[in-house]
């Protein structure tokens, strides 16, 4: 170890309660950061899985040109070979058909448009639990033939209840206009105010009978294990699918809006980080002050006997890098256990829920997740704001006259 690294571990050693103070602010502003890390992973985290799931999924196949015309005649046709190959792909949950249908839903006493989306019952419950967020009557039964479901909102507007008869009219693939006669199975809650007030659920049968679809649906979604992988397995999905008529977007493309809420969030992160980290250096400069003011004498005594202001410098930034590695171990490891902590309950915004569900379906409990990059940034900017600070002081001890300073006390 070089002699001016021992000395500076023995200074740092010598005066406890000055190092406590100094690891205290290092390592309670790094534990604060890491900990608002965590818990805005996990806000961005949930908000994307629900989005994804509730609204578009991870990856979605369309038939090309369909997007810019919403012409129904441009839809996928072979939808069972499609999903077969698409549901082999590496990394992929699962693979749900559906169709998409503006349209009117009426009852004997209202009527409103809606956006009418035939699913697989089954498969669809997989991607979004949408079994489990029926609140009032219940989900489809096994065949599901001419059974609604009916956002919460939409249920009050047209003041539905399970049992009643729901006509549904959309104009068909074929320029007709298709009308069926449906019975309200149950009303969900899926939390996205958009789609409870304006979605209605049915199945995949019925909306390809209603909208004269023979066998064809709008798009297929998929939904992956990791999100992380998504733009590999939209690589993936592209070789796969070469030379075909298909258009394959991912989640980011479809929900831009949500994409763009993360990136303004992150920067409010970002500034949050700035903050804390000049309140540290703040308090690590005037710890650091005051070690030069009360050791005058000492580094008098080290300029008369021949030290360089150079190795002055060195020793103090030296003092400064082993307080930042103590500092920025214990700031990271105090943030990662209070994390672990929270992560077992979350913490619960119920209070505040009714704003929440105007954030793509967003639960009220939120799990913080340890994001190992944006920990890495924290901890270095924790460490590199150390050293910055200890660089005046360093180069104040460095700029003593020997003769004064060992007047001075």
């Amino acid at each position: 170890m070089p002699l001016f690294l021992r000395i500076a571990w023995r200074n740092v050693r010598r005066n406890q309660r000055r190092t406590f103070i100094t690891l205290a602010a290092i390592a309670s502003g790094l534990a604060a950061i890491t900990v608002f890390f965590g818990l805005s992973n996990g806000f961005h985290d949930q908000w994307i899985t629900n989005s994804v799931r509730v609204y578009t999924g991870h990856i979605v196949v369309f038939a090309e040109n369909y997007r810019e015309e919403r012409n129904l005649n441009r839809a996928i046709s072979d939808i069972d070979d499609l999903t077969d190959r698409l549901e082999v792909l590496p990394g992929v949950e699962a693979v749900t058909p559906r169709i998409h249908i503006n349209g009117l839903v009426s009852t004997a006493r209202n009527s409103t448009v809606a956006v009418i989306r035939a699913v697989d019952p089954v498969r669809e419950s997989r991607i979004n639990g949408l079994r489990e967020r029926i609140i009032i009557g219940s989900y489809f039964e096994e065949d599901a033939h001419r059974q609604i479901l009916l956002g919460y909102k939409m249920a009050e507007r047209l003041n539905a209840d399970p049992g009643e008869k729901i006509v549904l009219m959309v104009q068909a693939a074929d320029g007709s206009i298709g009308a069926e006669l449906f019975r309200l199975q149950g009303i969900f809650r899926l939390g996205a105010v958009d789609l409870d007030g304006s979605l209605a659920i049915i199945g995949l049968a019925d909306g390809q009978n209603i909208a004269a679809m023979d066998n064809k649906v709008t798009e297929a979604v998929l939904i992956l294990d990791s999100p992380s992988e998504v733009a590999a397995t939209a690589g993936i999905l592209e070789a796969e699918l070469a030379g075909s008529a298909y258009e394959i977007l991912q989640w980011d493309e479809l929900l831009p809006q949500a994409k763009e809420m993360i990136g303004l969030s992150n920067v409010f992160t970002y500034i949050l980080l700035v903050i804390i980290l000049v309140v540290v250096s703040l308090g690590i400069l005037n710890t650091m002050l005051m070690s030069i003011m009360e050791r005058t004498r000492e580094f008098g005594i080290m300029r008369a006997l021949g030290t360089r202001p150079a190795q002055i410098v060195r020793l103090v930034l030296f003092e400064a890098v082993c307080l930042g590695i103590l500092g920025t171990l214990l700031g990271v490891l105090l943030g990662l256990v209070t994390n672990g902590f929270l992560g077992i309950s979350g913490i619960d915004l119920s209070r505040w829920s009714g704003a929440m569900d105007l954030i793509s379906s967003l639960k009220p409990v939120i799990y913080p997740t340890v994001h190992p990059a944006r920990i890495a940034i924290a901890a270095l900017a924790a460490f590199l704001t150390t050293l910055l600070a200890a660089i005046y002081p360093a180069v104040r001890a460095a700029r003593l006259s020997p003769a004064d300073a060992i007047r001075s006390l």
